[in-house]
């Protein structure tokens, strides 16, 4: 701890101001209780392995589900997104001519975009996160898989 001298005023204004370093025992009275410290790094890594302990605990007890393509909504061809990228429902509605790429089958089911499993009716897409696109559907960004 620091302390100042005792200020003799007929010193030197520079030697009046002088500090002095004396170990922190020197100013405590015989009332104050010592304290142990603890490292802050101790605290973190008790803290750390107490939280560690509560996250295990919970990953244990938390019902477990998984989730399921199924459970996702559908994409509506009304929705903003699916209207920018001129999404159907309907593969046949759309004429091959106004197509980037003209061939005669293109599908969301065809597309290499396309996620899940072969046959659903309703898969989930990359271009359309968190949302079902129809087999049968297309959209601009349809590219052939292989």
């Amino acid at each position: 701890m620091l302390r100042f001298r005792n200020i003799d005023y007929n010193t030197p204004l520079e030697a009046r101001y002088r500090l002095e370093c004396s170990p922190p025992d020197a100013f405590r009275t015989s009332e104050e209780p010592k304290q142990k410290e603890t490292p802050l790094s101790k605290i973190a890594r008790r803290k750390f392995i107490q939280l560690s302990a509560v996250a295990a605990a919970g990953c244990l007890l938390a019902p477990r589900r998984e989730a399921r393509a199924q459970d996702l909504p559908k994409l509506a061809e009304d929705d903003p997104f699916a209207m920018g990228l001129r999404y159907t429902h309907d593969a046949t509605t759309v004429d091959p001519a106004t197509r980037a790429q003209p061939d005669a089958e293109q599908n969301c089911a065809n597309c290499v975009l396309i996620q899940g499993n072969d046959g659903d009716e309703w898969r989930p897409c990359q271009i359309f996160p968190g949302k079902l696109v129809n087999a049968n559907g297309w959209c601009s960004v349809w590219a052939p898989k292989g």
